[in-house]
């Protein structure tokens, strides 16, 4: 019967739990995403989260400022501007509203009936509003 010693066990641990793990990525990975151009904000978020978990650290500053430097949504880059935010958490949570209130309007436009689609823009009258009273 043959035996094993520590060192030759905490060698045979770390090759088979530790080496199959891939290397942490510094915090500068982040500027390499970008939302892309057909890419909808809902699959930005995703992307963007999931790299994070690669990270070796960062901390949510860094987050932040490459979250939304690699944003191409002008109407989200608004809506953020608005308010600012300390924390990755309240800007996913943000995102997660717009998202949730496009698809609400989305569904909303597809349930008109072509009538109201028709009448879209303008009065009773059939003239055209001014933009001011919509």
């Amino acid at each position: 019967m043959s035996s094993i010693d520590n060192e030759q066990l905490g060698n045979s641990f770390v090759r088979h739990f530790v080496s199959g793990q891939r290397p942490k990525r510094p915090a500068d990975h982040l500027l390499t995403i970008r939302h892309g151009e057909k890419e909808t904000l809902r699959s930005y978020v995703k992307h963007f989260t999931r790299e994070t978990l690669e990270l070796d650290e960062a901390d949510d500053k860094v987050q932040l400022t490459t979250f939304k430097a690699g944003l191409k949504s002008r109407e989200f880059v608004v809506a953020l501007a608005k308010s600012p935010f300390q924390t990755m958490a309240e800007i996913l949570l943000k995102a997660q509203k717009y998202m949730n209130a496009k698809d609400a309007l989305a569904i909303i436009r597809d349930k008109e009936t072509p009538r109201e689609k028709e009448g879209k823009g303008e009065d009773r009258r059939g003239q055209k509003r001014e933009r001011g009273d919509q």
